[in-house]
């Protein structure tokens, strides 16, 4: 999976030298998507998770999680066709509704996970 996230170049580099690299260059390579100062990397982890926990969709996060771990082993037409028919399920959930209310209503969502 190295080499899909950082090119075959940079996967070899990694793998054949075993080298420390720094937390900019895993940024820059894109092997990581954001690095925090050690001071505050507690901090920020937490305020992520929050984030994610009180702003998405449980059923939305799961059926992603699942889509992107698929895709690997799929071809773009079999990705799309499953992609287009979750979203398809997804119209008639309640927590796409909620999505939905909270958003007009200008308030917190409050997703149940189905």
């Amino acid at each position: 999976m190295l080499p899909r996230v950082v090119g075959l170049p940079r996967a070899l580099d990694l793998l054949l030298s075993a080298r420390k690299i720094t937390a900019q260059e895993a940024l820059a390579m894109g092997l990581v998507a954001q690095v925090l100062p050690s001071a505050g990397l507690l901090e920020g982890v937490r305020a992520y998770a929050r984030e994610l926990a009180e702003l998405v969709s449980p059923r939305s996060l799961r059926i992603m999680k699942r889509q992107l771990w698929e895709a690997q082993f799929q071809t773009l037409a079999e990705a799309t066709a499953v992609a287009n028919e979750e979203m398809h399920r997804s119209f008639t959930t309640e927590d796409f509704k909620e999505g939905v209310a909270h958003f007009v209503e200008k308030r917190a969502p409050r997703f149940t996970g189905r």
